[in-house]
């Protein structure tokens, strides 16, 4: 509901008033000439929101969603989430300090009995007092200390798990970098088959009106045209969707013209099996589990703590009033210690610690399986590193080798010594070459890029992307406990917001 003005904005005067009304009566008659004498200017039309610049390198592209791809953004509040939980675990050990105040009125009626006539008594007094209280925690069974460790560790795992969930973004971004840059590779090798069919097929037509080929030839020539035709319209499909993928992950369409990818293989371990240990102790998610494993023991510490001895100190200083007829002030202050043994529980204790122990286990052997996955990612990545390796020599020979055969079949074909069908499996011999060759090379960076993620070495310190990655947004630092709770006591201050219509 939108606010209603003032009224005093209202208040015109007589002056005020008669203007208006002239003014009102002149646009009344002015207006109708103008409308017959002039044509109406069209609206100005509103520029559309420009669109966000092409990314044309891979380091652009990573960088670019290292510093705001929304499930990065999201890791990194878990983190501070997280973080927060040391504090709270340490607050246990602190002191806990707490201000009292009531007021209220006390009524009270006494009946004396041994005297030959009940006396009756009676008195109403206004109660009102302020006390001061302060607890301190001397010992609790080690819970403190070993709240603290877990909280550090569970914080820890969130770090590390934010780091896998980095490196697996930036892995999918140089998928999708690459995926785009074969694509349009591709699409020209496509298209340059087409152009060389539709050249041949002309000949084939010339030939045919000169008596030297023969109807086949040309219908040959126009089956294959069409096949090319089809199978450029499955690459351009295939980049279209990969270009939807790149903007959807890097938050920028691709370029027009896209940057090579420079070589990381002087980032790699030197072997499949160097590259295997090196994931069983330096991947992300590994240095994860391993953290879990470490808050998993120090809940089974916390839980036999709560069998342990408790030991606690609590001070207060008070003052009183009209505590009875006859006092009208009454100042005290205490000092007392607590010590509590815990000698049964009901068997709930117990319990706690048993169910402890067996997510220990279960953290373990989550471990484990995670250490099998990395090293086994890794492993598996090296060897399509190697084998793209040898594909892409082996494609290069054949490449090579098919574009002489197919120059030479072009001149034996116009001396009448190959036919028009040994010349049209030759040019789809070197288009398939050339393929193989293309998505080799893309192949292999992807290996590249998953080797690097399995072993916890894809960042952009070691990719050297530090002085590329932006700013962004500042990110706040944390607030203080007084800024806290002074939000927490607004609301006693001001008037919570209405909440807005549903729909």
């Amino acid at each position: 509901m939108s606010r209603q003005l003032p009224l005093r904005r209202f208040r015109w005067t007589g002056v005020s008033l008669r203007a208006l009304a002239i003014a009102i009566l002149a646009v009344g008659v002015v207006a109708p000439a103008l409308a017959e004498g002039t044509q109406p200017r069209p609206a100005p039309r509103s520029r559309p929101a420009a669109a966000p610049a092409g990314v044309s390198s891979l380091e652009a592209a990573l960088a670019r969603a290292f510093a705001t791809n929304p499930d990065i953004q999201a890791q990194r509040g878990q983190v501070r989430a997280t973080a927060e939980t040391i504090a709270q675990a340490r607050s246990a050990g602190l002191p806990q300090v707490s201000a009292t105040a009531y007021a209220g009125v006390l009524a009270t009626r006494s009946i004396l009995r041994g005297t030959p006539t009940n006396t009756i008594d009676g008195a109403t007094l206004g109660q009102r007092g302020v006390a001061l209280t302060a607890t301190q925690s001397l010992f609790d069974g080690w819970r403190t200390q070993n709240s603290v460790v877990q909280a550090q560790r569970l914080t820890e795992g969130q770090r590390q798990q934010l780091r896998a969930i980095e490196q697996a973004i930036l892995l999918d971004v140089a998928s999708s970098y690459v995926a785009v840059l074969t694509g349009h590779a591709l699409v020209d090798v496509q298209r340059r088959n087409i152009g060389f069919l539709t050249s041949t097929l002309a000949n084939a037509r010339t030939r045919l009106a000169s008596g030297v080929a023969t109807p086949t030839d040309v219908s040959q020539a126009e089956a294959r045209l069409s096949r090319g035709q089809a199978d450029l319209s499955a690459v351009e499909a295939d980049l279209q969707i990969a270009r939807d993928r790149f903007a959807r992950l890097v938050g920028a369409p691709a370029g027009a013209q896209l940057r090579p990818v420079r070589p990381l293989d002087a980032l790699l371990p030197a072997s499949r099996d160097a590259a295997r240990d090196v994931a069983g102790t330096g991947n992300p998610a590994v240095l994860a589990a391993m953290e879990q494993v470490r808050a998993a023991d120090a809940a089974v510490r916390i839980a036999q703590g709560q069998m342990l001895p408790q030991l606690s100190v609590q001070g207060q200083v008070a003052r009183d009033y009209d505590t009875a007829t006859d006092t009208r002030r009454v100042d005290s202050a205490q000092m007392v210690g607590r010590v509590t043994v815990p000698l049964y529980g009901g068997g709930g204790p117990e319990a706690q610690v048993r169910q402890a122990q067996e997510l220990l286990g279960a953290a373990r052997l989550q471990l484990d399986s995670t250490r099998l996955q990395a090293r086994s990612a890794a492993f598996a990545g090296y060897t399509a590193y190697l084998t793209a390796g040898a594909t892409i020599r082996a494609a290069t020979v054949e490449s090579q080798a098919a574009q002489v055969s197919v120059e030479g079949m072009q001149k034996q074909v116009e001396a009448g010594v190959r036919t028009l069908v040994e010349l049209l499996n030759a040019q789809q011999d070197l288009t398939i070459a050339r393929a193989r060759l293309i998505q080799a090379q893309g192949d292999r960076i992807i290996a590249t890029f998953t080797i690097l993620a399995a072993t916890g070495r894809l960042e952009p310190a070691r990719l050297g992307l530090a002085s590329l990655v932006p700013a962004g947004q500042p990110v706040a630092p944390a607030r203080s406990d007084w800024d806290v709770r002074g939000d927490a006591w607004r609301d006693l201050r001001t008037v919570p917001p209405a909440e807005a219509p549903r729909r």
